[in-house]
């Protein structure tokens, strides 16, 4: 079973979850942060190059893109209101000054959101979350001749059977006794959509980071608003489904070594042609 858009789930908690998360963005080397910098550092950038930060969240990408080109427009969407409180108040002198503007609504309607042309747009650690082809469809219309889209899938998102995602969740299939699968992105049916929407390859490779044991618990914290929406059975509650979620997390730790578990995926700049 693939399992799609558990955001919208009327039960998901996004008060919590924001909360969590922006807490969790400001841990040293956490998740996102570490997503953000293999991203950014695949981009020479120009001084005021207007960038879109695509499901946002409370700012990771933005704040690592902001160290080494303070003068770049950003343009921030998520699809959570709850969420972008988060971001606007961390960035609120940027946003003061016009320098980022913010914006509440679906990624793959990037086109009703923005009526101006940017050069670059990021999907930070969110592509599996979205229709692929509909945001390629829109997002085309949005960008510069020649703009760019980076984004990163974890290798497990590939069907690669590697990295901290890939142990979590097999960890999870096993402790649940179930085959469920998250989403799954099958390459060759990737570079299909790339050709049909208008864009190429402009570069792919894999990457690699350490989480620490530390960072790994605390990135738990976060992850047990999602997980009840993926491998659990519907009879269960909400409540049931949580509680379940924090004590797989837990025992999952003890297989986590004190020197940390590595994080892998790839990395794709793609180009309107």
């Amino acid at each position: 079973m693939v399992f799609h858009r558990i955001y919208w789930d009327k039960e998901f908690d996004w008060k919590n979850y924001s909360k969590a998360y922006d807490e969790y963005c400001k841990l040293q080397e956490n998740y996102y942060s570490q997503s953000a910098k293999v991203l950014v550092g695949l981009m020479d950038f120009g001084k005021s190059s207007k960038i879109i930060d695509l499901a946002c969240g409370t700012g990771a990408l933005s704040t690592e893109l902001l160290k080494d080109y303070p003068d770049a427009q950003i343009f921030a969407i998520d699809l959570a209101r709850d969420v972008l409180s988060y971001y606007e108040n961390n960035f609120k002198s940027l946003i003061g000054k016009g320098q980022v503007e913010v914006a509440c609504g679906n990624a793959e309607e990037i086109h009703k959101l923005t009526t101006s042309k940017v050069d670059t747009i990021f999907v930070t650690s969110a592509m599996w979350d979205v229709d692929i082809d509909e945001l390629l469809k829109n997002a085309n219309k949005v960008l510069n001749k020649e703009g760019v889209i980076l984004f990163n899938l974890p290798s497990v998102i590939l069907g690669e059977k590697k990295g901290f995602i890939f142990f979590i969740e097999d960890y999870f299939r096993k402790a649940m006794g179930t085959n469920m699968l998250y989403k799954r992105i099958d390459l060759d049916k990737l570079m299909e959509m790339l050709e049909k929407r208008g864009f190429e390859l402009v570069s792919s490779k894999e990457y690699c980071f350490k989480m620490s044991r530390e960072n790994v618990e605390k990135f738990f914290d976060l992850l047990k608003y999602r997980y009840p929406f993926i491998f659990f059975p519907e009879e269960l509650s909400y409540k049931e489904k949580l509680q379940k979620c924090t004590e797989i997390f837990k025992d999952s730790l003890e297989s986590i070594p004190d020197g940390g578990i590595k994080e892998e995926g790839r990395v794709f700049v793609i180009r309107k042609r």
